[in-house]
């Protein structure tokens, strides 16, 4: 590639001198600008096969935010040797440390946060993506494709609800449906199943609240959905049954380096030794790479808003649908920056709309705002105008982590021999997870075996995680031989989702320790309905501290020092 033309190309279209350097893995750049959208465009001009991009080129102005580290010095880990740690707590973390369990390994997970799933893979929409919008052979296509097809047997193992719904990409225009004609010649290149142009009467048929105005659609019956959260602590749950250990309150602050390998690795709760590292830090992916001296590409943080609708709204389409590309879009359609979002149903029979994708300069900043929320809601009322804003009930921003390559880096560091990289895994990181996650215990397996380790299967190793109960999927049958069982399961804590004191108690006494309101939140809803936990949160609050022996005063809403109540006012 020939960067002192495309520098030249920056200076005139941006005003930024940008100095270049390379070396046989990677593109560096330095500079300054004052624009962050700017910065991750000129980035991206300076891709090319093979090599990767580290943007260094500074926002003028602007000082990163630190990073958010837990509330929390002990030496709980002090001392302590692992055959792998894990890096990060997401869906690719919590993937990988369960398929490691199926040998006799010794491995330790540790997540800065209070729980599991709590960045972009708890920040999500939950699609299962087909993988129709990719357009070259890349990770992103082999392991999503892969993934896809083995989703539903992951999912029956882990006991995670996961259904197969299809997804319908809506023209409004008959030049992009004749368009779709190679979207449909390229699915079956790549590999997925069933995709196909449906016409106006047809689409009208499966889906009439966009019958006035679509010419026809494209369908991907392979797209599916699924709880991201839920699938990402059921991962972490049967990685510690199958005798993982997972460390929550725990950052990674640096490494110690020792012939070339990382030797020890620094954490706010001691100093432990590693025979092998695997980074799975997401948006940080780079940061910790730095830490051992393999900073070789570069996470440019991408922010995704999404809202959620009452499960009781009307008007909502029937299907999981979105708006295909305009004619001034179609041409970015399977870029790979951003698999464009729709009218989603979730796993638990919400709707969500979204996400958006607007590049930001700090990698934690999950903030909502006014125009955000407009955006997502007009883009996507337009492939369904019945839809009302008064239907939403929520809103949340997740933070992808992609790099300037657009794809997944999946790979043993060729710097540091006993270091594997799973970074920048974003869309479509959920559905590709139970296919790469494998593949990333298999690299593990052929370093420490070339380290003269021994690894052996665990004969042990069980996939199949108890699968929890959701008493309002039950039948009334069912449901009553429950309650005669446990009465506990009959007493409706959270009115709006219908969860039972059993299923809430169920879902504190989990393998991972979890005593927190989000985390109850997150493995059973409750507070996740129209009123978003204005009745139950007090109770569930309580029903905490009976359970774990302490006070409501003691009872966190998510991380440490997150405390929902302080103090008592009177005594009741």
């Amino acid at each position: 590639m020939n960067y002192e033309k495309i520098t030249k190309k920056v200076a005139k279209q941006y005003g930024v001198d940008v100095e270049v350097s390379a070396d046989e893995r990677s593109v560096f750049l330095r500079g300054q600008c004052g624009n962050w959208a700017d910065i991750v465009a000129i980035g991206k001009m300076y891709v090319t096969e093979g090599k990767h991009v580290v943007n260094d080129i500074q926002l003028i102005g602007h000082t990163e935010q630190p990073e958010r580290l837990p509330k929390l010095t002990d030496s709980a880990l002090d001392g302590t040797s692992w055959d792998v740690v894990v890096i990060g707590g997401g869906i690719s973390g919590c993937a990988v440390a369960r398929e490691l369990t199926r040998y006799k390994l010794k491995v330790l997970l540790v997540e800065k946060h209070s729980d599991v799933a709590r960045g972009a893979s708890g920040a999500n929409n939950g699609m299962v993506h087909a993988g129709i919008d990719l357009k070259h052979q890349c990770l992103k296509l082999k392991y999503g494709v892969g993934g896809n097809a083995i989703y539903g047997d992951v999912c029956k193992e882990l006991g995670v609800d996961f259904r197969r719904s299809g997804q319908y990409v809506i023209f409004d225009s008959k030049l992009i449906r004749f368009f779709a004609k190679g979207t449909v010649k390229r699915a079956t290149r790549h590999g997925i199943p069933g995709v196909r142009i449906l016409g106006k009467d047809e689409i009208a048929q499966v889906e009439p609240a966009v019958k006035d105005f679509a010419v026809g659609a494209l369908y991907a019956p392979s797209t599916g959905y699924v709880s991201p959260y839920q699938l990402t602590i059921a991962y972490a749950e049967n990685a510690v049954q199958n005798g993982a250990t997972v460390s929550l309150n725990t950052a990674v602050l640096g490494m110690e380096m020792a012939d070339g390998l990382v030797a020890k690795v620094v954490t706010n709760r001691g100093t432990l030794s590693a025979k092998c590292v695997v980074n799975c830090a997401g948006v940080f992916a780079d940061k910790v790479a730095a830490m051992a001296g393999d900073r070789y590409f570069s996470i440019h943080p991408r922010r995704g808003t999404d809202l959620m609708l009452d499960p009781k709204a009307e008007g909502v389409p029937t299907q999981t649908i979105s708006m295909g590309p305009s004619l001034k879009s179609v041409s970015k359609f399977g870029s790979g920056s951003t698999k464009g979002g729709g009218v989603i149903r979730t796993a638990d029979g919400n709707y969500l709309l979204g996400p958006d994708a607007v590049e930001i300069p700090d990698r934690e900043d999950t903030s909502t705002n006014a125009q955000s929320l407009a955006n997502v809601f007009a883009k996507h009322s337009q492939v369904c105008p019945t839809l009302r804003r008064s239907d939403i009930i929520a809103y949340f921003s997740g933070v992808r982590a992609p790099t300037y390559e657009e794809d997944f880096i999946i790979e043993r560091s060729a710097k540091v021999a006993n270091l594997v990289h799973v970074a920048g895994i974003q869309s479509p990181g959920i559905t590709a997870a139970p296919l790469f996650s494998k593949d990333v215990a298999e690299i593990v397996r052929q370093y420490l075996l070339s380290a003269g380790e021994q690894v052996v299967l665990n004969d042990a190793f069980d996939p199949v995680r108890p699968r929890p109960v959701k008493a309002r999927q039950l039948d009334d049958d069912a449901r009553d031989k429950l309650i005669q069982s446990d009465p506990d399961f009959g007493k409706i804590i959270c009115r709006c989702e219908e969860i039972s004191l059993g299923e809430i108690k169920q879902a504190l006494h989990n393998p991972l320790g979890v005593h927190t309101i989000d985390g109850v939140k997150r493995r059973v809803r409750a507070g996740m309905g129209r009123c978003q936990g204005g009745f139950c949160m007090p109770l569930i609050t309580d029903i905490i501290a009976k359970e774990t022996n302490g006070q409501c005063t003691d009872v966190a809403k998510d991380d440490i020092g997150s405390n929902v109540a302080v103090g008592k006012i009177k005594e009741v």
